[in-house]
Order: structure tokens, then C-alpha cells, then sequence
């Protein structure tokens, strides 16, 4: 137990895009705060030292924003002010979700690159506000452009801090790196639970806050951490006038403990000095609370999942071809990342959801992931063709525009004989591709680029012709098979379908080389998924459902979503978590099981199912004829029920004493045992697979448009502090709206949730990676009439393919590519990288924001870049 005798005060505005206000207007809000804090700044500068106002910006993307906005004579006081310490820029972009991808999480630090070589901004710190977690990549990626430290001030409503809170530690990160991180109290406890600018009740609270600190045998530190926004609005709201006169007020006539007013950073540099020595190293991943938010909107939450993953295909293309707009692929990067930020909508969304209020904020916020994907899908078709035309030498399809007359095109090189297709694979290891042939639009606008991923899915062409009215099974009678080396491209022309060995199907089942499958026709999930190669049945035979089985929650209680959580804002936890929640769950209600048929890509079984909360479920369960794996591809036609509600898809196997793991961010990781005390384990939003084993074979499962899962059971309002998964059970959380704020209060339509599977004998990270990436990562396809069938490439190896994820990148500056390479092991790697169509010259190291560090031998033509295990590594190349 200690004596506090200090309290540092830090003065920022808590950024939510949105929620307070449409989000252009709150764009336009913050630079005015920034200006008001600069006048406070100056106004107090012969106040003592103590009791100067400080500011902070709590994101970097506003102060980018800022310096985009204001007349030079105006940069240059928020400067000076910067360099003097009294206003601090942290290094995080936007409050994050667990939704961002590794690749732009990096390029979310891109700010702090700019705000540094730009105008000199001083940014040594980061901080992560209102959401409740951080994922541990930043541990590894802070650090290494020159952050030494984050604050975390969490929102404990409807979520937890690790324990103990308020304290520090240092946070290794996956790779290595440490960051001195502090669990701070949220933003709001200056103003509510420390009275910080009202001295009466300052007076009056204050020292019971301090005395139930000092009591604490685990709180050693002889400070109070306080962060104050404003009091009569704590999200989005000015600065607050008031604090350097209280803190002045208060210095002068209670004397302890002193109020010294600072910024984050100065916050941080005491830290470092006073503590860092004896603050102890936790290892793991900060698994967020608030992760379950995304599926309250699962349509776009699907649309900016698959654009994010495309993202480095766009980066790749614009290292091949001249012209691409640099500012506009940024700003791509950004729209697409902003529907990962935490905001989602108003405060009233679920109170009031048809308000213009309520409707205003989330047309924006879908208008970002909405934007985002029209201007990838925009420069990938231009990039493509760009490319095509200097690959092959002739006019790709969007390059020229042909009439047609009643149905048949003009042009003669719309002779079937002649079709060719450059496909190019994004991905840095090899890959066999099977697609469906992309519809010809003779050049018409738009050009069908990528549409076989973004278009032709089980939603929108039904393979199957059992849903009544629908008759749109694609002809694949002719199809693109190709097989690519890393970042390979080729040229090639349409085949006949597969044909496969060992397809064999029956009324209910099927099976070709690797499995069998058989439909339960009472539930419509699967009675049996066995593998051929190990013998073995997958699907549990003990579990109270089927794999595959949909179900469908509601709470049976007049509270409704308050029954899974009592808000009082008025307690340190903002509420209480309510154990006890009468959740009700049902299931299908009648099952209609179609014949299976051969697509020409796969063989399927579509079954057709009426189900609460939905008008009707469809479900299509195949087995790919060039790939040991299973689709399972369902189609929620939703009714809107604002009603708290919840749809799972349950996954449980036949395995003894499981062990689950999860890419969370790019990380893999064992859950539970690779996560911080107090972060999430009743749900989880992950990046490209989750995984359960046992001693015998591990079962990969890749989500492709709806990240949520849970693990061993259905764990909502269980809220455990430790995972309890006692079964072998993946549980796809497609969508809810359980929020009481903030997010969607319905969602309606057609929605499509597919989900990939595949076994292997034992646990392996990078093989699940590779298998994910290449369901979430689909191949460039662009239509090249007349194009010689010879034509093809390699724009970069990796020797030992597989076990980093490498990505490839034009400098900002100019000087010559960015490679970037993510470990998907949990071991340290050494690659190799080759440039078969050029010569590199020089390489160096360089930091996630392209720093230049140490020299890189170039041997041969290729370099060699040492990855840590689970991390990233990045290096500068220049060209002859």
C-alpha cells in the first residue's frame, strides 16, 4: 500500500466517428477542438508550471486532418506547442476492432510516418479508448516505429479490464517486441469518479477514490492516472476550460496530492523513468468484448471483410504498371479501414432506429466499407487491364467498347475460339484455382472485374434449382483451372469441367476422394462428415446438435438486451454482468433435402429450411472436386426484428480433449493460454481461420464473410473469465443485436455466410493460413481476347514458400518496393526473395512505416529477411 501524492491529468477528446453526430460534421468538430485547445494552451502559459493546460490528440488521423485544414501560421502554433510538450499526438490512426487486417494495421501507422517527415510532429506514444482490447500485433508494430508506450482506457460496459486494472506492464508482443503499456481507467473517470475540474466535488469524491487505491496490496504506484474529457459531452466533446483553473484552484488550496497537468506523453516519459524497471511482462492477446458489435450489420460487415482482403492485391498491381493514383489507393485503404473503426452509430440506434438521427450515421458508416469497395474494385479492373495490355500485347476486356446488336457482339474476337484469361495470383506461395467462367459483358461497364468473387456466390446464382423460383444455376460446363507459382500470372483459355475420380452421390449423400457426407433430414445439418484418409468421423454423434445446424436465439425476458447486462453508469464498471439471461434457442422447423448434383466444380446438396427470425435458411454443402475440402454456403433471407436476437451455425466434431486455436489480427495463437487475464473468451472476432484438434487431426475453419465465433459451446452471457470448452464445437456467430447502443438495431434481406473446412493430422498454422487466404483471397481474373496461351510470369519468389505471408508494395517515397512479410508460424523464419523480371541493386531493413534501418545484402539478385516468429518483417528493395 502506498500514498498518493500525485495525480497526472491529461485533457483530450474521446474520438468516435460517429455516434454523437454524423460523422463529416464530427470530422469538421474535432480540427475546431484542436484550434480552442491551442488557445487554451497559450492562454495559461504564465499560469505555474503545474497547472498549464496540456493537450492531446487521441488520434493521429484527426491531427493529419487538422494540418490539411489550416493556413500554415496556424500548423506553425500547434507545432511549437508539440515541440514544447504542452500538445501530444498519439500514434493510433482510430480505436480499433479486431476487424483490421494485419496489412492495414500497418498502414494505419502511415500517419505517424507523414505527421513526422511532413512537419516535424513529435508522436512517441499511443493510446486505445473506449474499446476493450488491442491486438497483440501492436505490441510487435508500436515499438517499432518509435512508440514506447499505450494507454488503454476501457469501457467496461458490456465487457472487463485485464486484472489487475490500473496498473502497468510490459507487453511483449508475439515477435519480441515490449511496450510499456498502462490499464488505465476510462476517459470518463476524470470527470465522474475523480470530480477533475469541479473543485466542490473534487473535494468530495476525490479522496475516496484515493484511499480505496491505497488499499490495494497490488497498486504500488504513488500516482493517480486521470484522463478528462469534456463533462457535459465525454465522447466527441470540446476541450474542458475549466481544468488548468481547478488544477491551479486545487494546488493551491488542498496541496495534496498534487495535480500536474501533462499529456499522454509526458504521462508516458514518467513511466518509463519511475516504473519501467519494476513493471512485470505479460504475454498474450487483448481479445476485445466488444468484438460481437460487427454482427449487428453482417451484410457490410461481409462486403468490407472480402475488399480488406484484396487490399495487398491492389498494392501488388500497382508495383506492375504505371499510373495508378498513390492518394487514391490510401484513401482506399482508409474508407475500407474506417468500417473497422469502433463507432458504428448513434447513441440512440437501438432506442431510436428509424430515426434520421440513427439512419444518417450508419449510411456513412456503411458508406465507408460501401466507397472502399467500389474504389478497389475500380482500380483493381484498371491496374488489371493495365497489366494485361503489356503482358500480352492486346486489348483487354474495358479497354474497348462494342456494340451489340440484338444480343450478339460485333466483334470478331468475341469468337468463343478466342477467349483467353490472364489470371494472377496475389498470394506468395503456389495455388491451384478453379473458377466459373466470368460473364462477358462485351466491355460494358462495369467490367465484371473480380465478380465471380464479389457476384457469383450460392446468394446471388444458386447453384441448385430446389428454392422455389429460382432457376440460376451457372453453366459450368466450361471452366478456368489454373495452377500458379507465387505472385504467378498466366494466360490461359477456358476448359471442360473436371471430371472428377471417386464423385459418387446418393439421395442425402455423397463423397468423392477425401469425404463422405450424409444430410440429416430432420435438421438439416449433417448426419455424418467422415475422412476418407484417416478413418475417421468428424461430425459428433454426442453433441445436442448437427454439424451445420442452424439455430436461432432469442431472450425470453421483458428486460430483453438489458437481461444480459444492467447498465449504471454510475458504477466503476458501468453495469453488471447478468449471468442469468433466459435465452431461448430453437432450430429449424421443416427440412427439405434437394438432390446432389455436380456443378462442374464441386458436387452439392442444397436443403431447403423454414426457421424463426428468418422468411426462409437455405444451406449448400459441397465437396470441391480439386480440393480436400467442405463448403458449407448459407443464405439467410432475414426478417428485421429489433427484438434482442442472435443466429449460430453449430460445428461440433468428433474430438477427444480439444485444443483450439485462432488467427486473431494474423497472430496465431492457443486460446485462453495466449490471452491477457479479463480479455474475452465468450466470442471472438478472428482473421482468417479458427481450429480445433486433438491428437489425431486438426479441423480448419475459414469464415469467408462473418468473422464471429465462439468456442466449445454456445458461450453468450456465460461471461467467463476462463474459456470452458470442453467439447470439440466451432460455433459461427453470423449475426446479433444484442447492443443496447451504438450498433444496428435490425438487419434484413438476403444474407450469405459461407464457411470453408478442412483437415490435416495435426495443428499447423501455416497451412491453415494458406488454405484461408486462398478462400478469402480470390485470383485476378481479367478476360484477354486473342492473347497467346504462352504468355505468364513471376513477379517475385520466396524460398521456403509458405510460411510468411508476403506482401508487396511501391514506397511511399518513391525509392523502389516495400516487402512485407508476416510469419504464419511460431517459429522465427529466414526467407529468400527473388525478383525473376528485375535486379535489385540495394536493400535495407525498414521499420512497418518504412524507416530505413540496417543494409541488406543483395546476392544473386535476390535478399534474405529474417522474420520473427508470429510478426512481421519489412524491407526496402531498390531496382536497377
Amino acid at each position: 500500500m502506498t500514498k498518493i501524492n500525485t495525480i497526472y491529468l491529461i485533457s483530450h477528446v474521446h474520438t468516435d466517428i460517429g455516434y454523437t453526430d454524423h460523422q463529416e460534421v464530427l470530422f469538421r468538430q474535432q480540427c475546431d477542438y484542436i484550434d480552442r485547445a491551442i488557445e487554451l494552451c497559450e492562454a495559461t502559459s504564465d499560469y505555474p508550471v503545474e497547472a498549464r493546460y496540456h493537450w492531446t490528440c487521441e488520434v493521429s488521423s484527426m491531427v493529419e486532418r487538422y494540418m490539411h485544414s489550416r493556413p500554415a501560421s496556424q500548423i506553425d502554433r500547434f507545432l511549437r506547442l508539440n515541440a514544447e510538450g504542452r500538445i501530444a499526438v498519439s500514434g493510433m490512426q482510430y480505436h480499433w476492432t479486431p476487424m483490421l487486417s494485419p496489412a492495414a494495421m500497418a498502414r494505419s501507422l502511415y500517419p505517424v510516418m507523414r505527421l513526422r517527415k511532413d512537419y516535424g510532429v513529435r508522436i512517441t506514444a499511443g493510446m486505445q479508448c473506449d474499446v476493450d482490447g488491442a491486438s497483440w500485433l501492436w505490441a510487435d508494430l508500436l515499438p517499432a516505429i518509435g512508440i514506447k508506450g499505450l494507454t488503454m482506457s476501457i469501457n467496461a460496459y458490456r465487457g472487463d479490464r485485464p486484472d489487475p486494472d490500473l496498473t502497468a506492464f510490459w507487453w511483449e508482443g508475439p515477435g519480441g517486441n515490449r511496450l510499456l503499456t498502462f490499464n488505465g481507467p476510462h476517459y470518463a473517470y476524470g470527470i465522474f469518479f475523480y470530480g477533475m475540474g469541479n473543485l466542490p466535488y473534487a473535494r468530495e469524491i476525490l479522496p475516496k477514490a484515493l484511499s480505496k487505491l491505497e488499499a490495494r496490496e497490488d497498486y504500488p504506484y504513488d500516482f493517480l492516472y486521470a484522463q478528462a474529457t469534456h463533462p457535459a459531452l465525454p465522447d466527441n466533446g470540446p476541450p474542458f476550460e475549466a481544468l488548468s483553473d481547478f488544477v491551479r484552484d486545487w494546488n493551491d488550496s488542498e496541496g495534496s496530492p498534487r495535480i500536474v497537468f501533462t499529456t499522454v506523453d509526458g504521462f508516458l516519459d514518467m513511466l518509463h523513468e519511475r516504473y519501467g524497471a519494476t513493471s512485470p511482462t505479460w504475454r498474450g492477446d487483448w481479445a476485445d468484448w466488444w468484438a460481437d458489435g460487427v454482427g449487428s450489420s453482417a451484410y457490410e460487415t461481409a462486403v468490407n471483410r472480402t475488399s480488406e482482403a484484396l487490399l495487398p492485391a491492389l498494392d501488388l498491381l500497382a508495383t506492375q504498371v504505371d499510373g495508378l493514383d498513390p492518394d487514391l489507393i490510401e484513401q482506399t485503404y482508409h474508407d475500407i479501414s474506417l468500417y473497422d473503426e469502433h463507432t458504428w452509430g448513434s447513441f440512440n440506434s437501438i432506442n431510436q432506429p428509424d430515426s434520421p438521427f440513427t439512419r444518417a450515421q450508419f449510411n456513412r458508416k456503411a458508406g465507408f466499407a460501401y466507397t472502399g469497395y467500389a474504389n478497389l474494385h475500380d482500380q483493381l479492373a484498371k491496374a488489371g487491364r493495365k497489366f494485361a495490355r503489356a503482358t500480352t500485347g492486346k486489348t483487354p476486356e474495358g479497354d474497348v467498347w462494342r456494340e451489340w446488336r440484338q444480343g450478339a457482339p460485333r466483334d470478331a474476337t468475341a469468337d468463343d475460339s478466342n477467349v483467353r484469361f490472364l489470371i494472377i495470383n496475389p498470394l506468395s506461395w503456389a495455388c491451384s484455382f478453379s473458377n466459373s467462367l466470368p460473364s462477358d459483358s462485351a466491355g460494358g461497364a462495369p467490367y465484371n472485374f473480380l465478380e465471380g468473387a464479389f457476384i457469383r456466390n450460392y446468394r446471388d446464382s444458386y447453384p441448385q434449382s430446389i428454392a422455389e423460383g429460382r432457376n440460376n444455376r451457372p453453366d459450368n460446363s466450361s471452366v478456368l483451372h489454373a495452377q500458379l507459382p507465387a505472385f504467378g500470372y498466366q494466360v490461359i483459355a477456358p476448359s471442360p469441367a473436371m471430371k472428377p475420380d471417386g464423385a459418387v452421390m446418393g439421395e442425402g449423400w455423397m463423397e468423392n476422394v477425401w469425404y463422405r457426407i450424409q444430410v440429416d433430414p430432420e435438421t438439416g445439418g449433417l448426419l455424418s462428415w467422415r475422412d476418407k484418409e484417416q478413418g475417421r468421423e468428424l461430425a459428433s454423434q454426442k453433441s445436442a446438435w448437427r454439424l451445420g445446424q442452424y439455430v436461432y436465439e432469442s431472450i425470453d425476458d421483458p428486460l430483453d438486451r438489458d437481461a444480459l447486462f444492467d447498465g449504471d453508469f454510475t458504477k466503476e464498471g458501468y453495469g453488471t454482468q447478468l449471468k442469468n439471461a433466459r435465452l431461448r434457442r430453437q432450430s429449424v422447423t421443416s427440412v427439405q433435402v434437394g438432390p446432389a448434383l455436380d456443378d462442374g466444380l464441386s458436387i452439392g446438396i442444397e436443403v431447403v429450411m423454414t426457421a424463426p427470425g428468418a422468411r426462409s435458411v437455405r444451406v449448400r454443402y459441397a465437396l470441391p472436386h480439386d480440393e480436400k475440402a467442405l463448403h458449407v454456403d448459407f443464405v439467410v433471407d432475414k426478417e428485421p426484428v429489433t427484438a434482442a436476437e442472435a443466429v449460430y451455425v453449430m460445428f461440433p466434431f468428433a474430438l477427444e480433449q480439444p485444443t483450439f486455436h485462432l488467427d486473431l489480427n494474423g497472430v496465431p495463437l492457443e486460446v485462453d493460454d495466449e490471452q491477457l487475464p479479463g480479455s474475452c473468451r465468450d466470442w471472438y472476432g478472428i482473421q482468417r481461420w479458427a481450429e480445433v484438434s486433438d491428437v489425431a487431426s486438426s479441423i480448419v475453419m475459414a469464415p469467408v464473410d462473418a468473422p464471429l465465433v465462439q468456442l466449445g459451446a454456445i458461450q453468450t452471457g456465460r461471461w467467463a473469465a476462463d474459456l470452458q470448452a470442453p467439447e470439440a464445437t466451432l460455433v459461427a456467430w453470423p449475426l446479433n443485436n444484442y447492443w443496447t447502443t451504438n450498433f444496428q438495431a435490425s438487419q434484413g434481406g438476403e444474407l450469405l455466410f459461407r464457411y470453408r473446412f478442412t483437415t490435416m493430422p495435426t495443428y499447423d498454422p501455416a497451412a491453415a493460413s494458406r488454405f484461408a487466404a486462398g478462400h478469402l483471397v480470390p485470383p485476378i481474373i481479367v478476360r484477354v481476347p486473342g492473347a497467346e496461351l504462352s504468355a505468364g510470369g513471376q513477379f517475385m519468389t520466396v524460398e521456403p514458400e509458405g510460411v510468411a505471408d508476403v506482401q508487396l508494395k511501391r514506397a511511399a517515397d518513391g525509392r523502389g518496393l516495400i516487402a512485407r512479410a508476416f510469419n504464419l508460424t511460431a517459429e522465427a523464419q529466414t526467407i529468400r526473395l527473388n525478383f525473376p523480371e528485375h535486379m535489385p541493386t540495394n536493400a535495407n531493413l525498414c521499420s512497418p512505416i518504412e524507416d530505413d534501418g540496417e543494409a541488406l545484402a543483395v546476392v544473386n539478385g535476390s535478399i534474405t529477411l529474417a522474420i520473427p516468429s508470429r510478426s512481421l518483417a519489412s524491407a526496402r528493395i531498390i531496382f536497377s
